[in-house]
């Protein structure tokens, strides 16, 4: 199973986001965009799990939540990964109380040291909109961005849990299914 440790976000940023997914989609670029039902905040990928390892996972991942305290984010603005020359990754920027939720990956990546997982190099948090697969009205979509950017709005919200999720491939794209869900205590 591949599994990941994220944040999810409520319906008001995932509206956010696909009015700006909208907004982009007129220019017709060649994105791969993230669909509703997955927006989320990625805290940790752990890769290919097996069934075996959940209970442990569970009950150090609960153990990082009883250590961080709840936090406030917002999402919005608008950028690419990694760069707007090369872009590959459209986000939306997260602010707000970054280090608490940096604190909250620090205390996943002690916990899950335990079980032998790499702590993550830098905990950057962001929205994943969409997969840039090509050049294809590029200029053009950068130019709505900008549109966009001028007059994007902060959609705040309250995070006082986070999830192990698991990510299923299909035919039509990924499937995120919760596998645990841990409160923020600390």
């Amino acid at each position: 199973m591949r599994m990941f440790v994220a944040v999810a976000v409520p319906d008001s940023v995932k509206q956010h986001a696909r009015m700006i997914r909208n907004q982009l989609g007129h220019s017709q670029p060649d994105v791969k965009w993230v669909e509703y039902e997955n927006y989320h905040l990625t805290v940790k990928f752990l890769g290919e799990v097996t069934g075996s390892e959940l209970p442990a996972l569970n009950k150090q991942l609960s153990l990082a939540g009883e250590s961080a305290p709840p936090f406030h984010l917002s999402a919005g603005g608008l950028g690419y990964f990694p760069n707007s020359r090369r872009p590959r990754v459209l986000w939306l920027g997260i602010k707000g109380e970054l280090d608490k939720a940096a604190f909250l990956g620090e205390r996943v990546d002690a916990y899950l040291g335990e079980l032998g997982y790499e702590p993550e190099k830098e905990h950057r948090f962001h929205l994943t909109l969409g997969r840039i697969r090509s050049e294809k009205n590029l200029k053009e979509m950068q130019k709505s961005i900008e549109l966009l950017t001028a007059r994007d709005k902060l959609v705040g919200f309250k995070v006082d849990q986070f999830q192990l999720m698991m990510s299923e491939i299909g035919k039509s794209g990924p499937r995120y299914l919760e596998m645990g869900s841990f409160y923020l205590k600390g």
